[in-house]
């Protein structure tokens, strides 16, 4: 019964014609690609168009490194070698792989295969000429479209932060328009006290309780960090506009009258000063941009600042200008510190804001403990730099 049901070896047939197939897919296996090249047209060949497609790939990848050896091959073996040493030298395996395939397929050639190869890629390259000159400008545009998308983007990124910051300042000014009553007895307290230490203390604490009330408020409940941070700003601003000229100049008539000497002094020291005053002997190579008129126009914006901290970053705006155009006239040299002071009190010289002893003494009262990193650097050496100005003389040199 199992010998009945078990099926039988399948018997292999094949008819005449794929016997024929067969044979010839053998006969096509067994010959050689180097046989069938034809040195008189060896361009139509499978090994030249093969060796000039692997050329042409570890060719468009390399740096070309001037290899001077006799002959076109010599130039070419010697140029693969090349690019082979750096392709083990930097544990590259495919590149490395790559080439000693194509250095395997020159060798087949000899010296006249080499320059037709040669010929048949500058040929290629020649006929490819127009379509990489139409990606080069396509290129071309794309990047500066890239950078006008970018210039757009940047506009509107400052037209979304100066949005941002006039929202919050109606919401601050609504904030406070409902503690209008505190403001003023802020003021009177403020100009009723005597000693510097106490209005400082006056003010921090009000600032510290609108703070913590600013937390609460409604209006202010979706913010992020960065707008509350400038929340906290406005509101700082909006108190010291209030309390600016009793806290400016707490003595009144003296420390007014103690700034007049002193921008007299800069006034008269500004018709005798020149970049090579022998208190300040600016080199030479940074004297083509004097008097560096961005940086005292910068400065003179510092008297429109009420706020501490706005002060304090006018300074810093200024420190950077002057930075900035100093690197401009050196190429390689970085300005230094002696470099930066000498322009520092020359600047302050010609610009000669008004109050600055008064500023000062304003910051150093409200503003001295948040003092920390560049701008606490830059406002030491502005400070540095008016001292330094309180005793120069009106000699002419």
């Amino acid at each position: 019964i199992l010998a009945k049901y078990r099926k039988k070896p399948a018997e292999d047939k094949v008819d005449s014609g794929e016997m024929g197939i067969l044979q010839n897919n053998e006969q096509e296996e067994d010959c050689d690609p180097l046989q069938q090249m034809d040195a008189e047209n060896i361009e139509a060949s499978y090994v030249f168009q093969d060796a000039r497609r692997k050329l042409r790939l570890v060719l468009s990848e390399a740096e070309l490194p001037s290899v001077p050896s006799p002959g076109v091959e010599g130039e070419l073996i010697s140029l693969l070698t090349v690019m082979l040493a750096q392709a083990i030298n930097q544990q590259d395996r495919t590149t490395a792989a790559q080439l000693r395939e194509t250095l395997r397929c020159l060798s087949q050639f000899d010296q006249e295969g080499c320059n037709k190869l040669v010929r048949s890629l500058r040929e290629e390259y020649r006929r490819r000429s127009p379509y990489i000159a139409y990606l080069v400008r396509s290129r071309q545009g794309l990047l500066v479209s890239l950078a006008t998308l970018e210039r757009l983007s940047g506009r509107m990124e400052t037209e979304q932060r100066m949005c941002s910051k006039f929202l919050i300042s109606v919401c601050v000014r609504l904030f406070l328009e409902r503690r209008e009553e505190e403001l003023q007895q802020l003021k009177a307290q403020f100009s009723g006290t005597n000693l510097m230490d106490e209005k400082t203390e006056l003010v921090v604490q009000f600032l510290n309780r609108l703070w913590n009330s600013l937390e609460q408020e409604p209006m202010l409940a979706a913010t992020n960090d960065q707008q509350r941070s400038e929340a906290r700003k406005a509101v700082e601003r909006a108190i010291f506009s209030e309390v600016y000229m009793a806290a400016l100049y707490p003595n009144q008539e003296a420390d007014a009258s103690r700034d007049v000497v002193l921008q007299q002094h800069i006034a008269r020291l500004a018709e005798v000063v020149t970049p090579n005053h022998r208190d300040l002997k600016i080199p030479r190579r940074y004297q083509y941009e004097c008097p560096w008129p961005a940086a005292q126009a910068e400065l003179r914006r510092m008297a429109a600042f009420k706020m501490p901290a706005d002060k304090v970053h006018c300074i810093s705006r200024v420190s950077s200008i002057i930075m900035n155009l100093l690197s401009l006239a050196g190429d390689k040299s970085v300005p230094a510190a002696d470099d930066f002071v000498p322009v520092l009190v020359f600047v302050i010289i010609k610009a000669n804001p008004p109050s600055l002893l008064s500023t000062v003494q304003l910051v150093d009262n409200f503003y001295r403990d948040r003092l920390c990193g560049e701008e606490c650097y830059w406002w030491m050496q502005f400070v540095g730099a008016v001292e330094f100005i309180k005793t120069m003389d009106y000699v002419r040199q």
